[in-house]
């Protein structure tokens, strides 16, 4: 027996010394993930704040276009760069719907917000619901209300085998990536505006984001938690008319409306997936008429 206890001694040790290391790089993850602070940029100094979260195919200048019909005297608008895109881009992650939601309300934090209210665009529309189920759930309630716009519902986007090959086969492909960005408009806008689209893109993203950022909308599907967390978060749901079967108002029907009871959808019947592009001055007005709705304290 005595010959076992250098070999138990032994055994702890090593077991002390896993344990002291894996704890060390789990405890060093959280720590860089809580620094991570996206790229920014404000627009207007209101009482009301406001959080804008971009596309899969942007960045935060987005919504530039609709910047010039936001009031910059009520609201306050922060727009972020996602890990990997713009001034974002040097900074890696496992690009997942939990981590673009904590680095979301980091965000927040390091803007000193307490309540503020979110917008996200496309797949960051996902990001938002994860958001507001992360919120509900903590009790925190910080959010004032979500906009969700074309978003990606909680169950991710309905595509075929052949769709998903042709939207990897778009990163950072500029002939690709134009018919993408013509399909997400209906074909109806220009070859020069597809490509407009397509080169601002592949300029200011990272391919491996962007293939991570692929997994959220087509494997992710938290739905089940958003449909049991009741979730009174006031939402507006915006969909263009002319945009593909999986963004349209009856897939949102059967899908984030039942979700979430305090929702409202709204459709543009001129715009398709980008219609910060194609309807900016209506847009603004969705946007800032369910802001105005769910402001104060």
């Amino acid at each position: 027996m005595t010959g076992l206890h250098p070999l138990l001694n032994g055994l702890r040790r090593l077991a002390f010394f896993f344990t002291t290391v894996i704890g060390t790089i789990l405890m060093s993850q959280i720590a860089h993930a809580k620094d991570t602070i996206l790229n920014h940029h404000s627009f207007g100094s209101g009482p009301e704040n406001v959080l804008v979260l971009h596309s899969w195919i942007d960045n935060a200048g987005s919504f530039d276009n609709v910047k010039p019909y936001l009031d910059p005297d009520v609201y306050t608008y922060v727009f972020a760069d996602l890990r990997g895109y713009g001034g974002s881009s040097t900074i890696k992650g496992e690009y997942t719907s939990s981590e673009a939601a904590s680095d979301a309300l980091n965000l927040a934090d390091h803007l000193g917000w307490n309540r503020f209210h979110v917008i996200g665009h496309s797949q960051s529309g996902m990001i938002v619901q994860r958001m507001a189920l992360n919120d509900w759930r903590s009790g925190s309630k910080r959010l004032k209300s979500m906009i969700a716009v074309t978003p990606v519902a909680a169950d991710g986007y309905p595509a075929d085998d052949d769709t998903k090959g042709f939207l990897t086969a778009s990163i950072h492909n500029p002939e690709i990536a134009q018919q993408l960005a013509a399909g997400l408009t209906g074909g109806r806008l220009t070859a020069r505006f597809a490509k407009a689209v397509a080169s601002g893109n592949i300029a200011t993203s990272n391919p491996d984001a962007m293939l991570g950022y692929y997994h959220i909308w087509v494997d992710e599907d938290f739905s089940d938690e958003l449909a049991t967390a009741h979730i009174e978060t006031p939402t507006l749901v915006i969909a263009g008319r002319q945009d593909l079967p999986g963004f349209q108002a009856d897939h949102y029907n059967d899908t984030i409306m039942k979700w979430l009871p305090n929702a409202d959808l709204a459709v543009i019947e001129e715009a398709g997936h980008l219609p910060m592009y194609e309807t900016p001055a209506l847009l603004a007005a969705l946007i800032e008429g369910h802001l105005s709705a769910n402001s104060g304290p």
